[in-house]
């Protein structure tokens, strides 16, 4: 009864709450939206998606206004 406890909190958290914060991309797709499949961001960058790569995140350069 409890690893179904667990796999429902699990479930819940794939469905509404990891899509409210990041979508999954492909490498592709993050080049396309100028950015770069990397495990972190470089301080001058911001994170805009999560990769389909393991463990990397999508991050493109952040636009500061002069």
């Amino acid at each position: 009864m409890k690893t179904f406890h667990y796999l429902l909190h699990f479930l819940c958290y794939l469905t509404f709450i990891l899509q409210a914060t990041a979508t999954l991309v492909d490498p592709g797709r993050c080049s396309k939206s100028f950015g770069f499949c990397r495990r972190q961001c470089l301080k001058e960058e911001k994170q805009i998606d999560i990769c389909f790569s393991p463990s990397k995140i999508c991050c493109a350069e952040r636009f500061t206004e002069d």
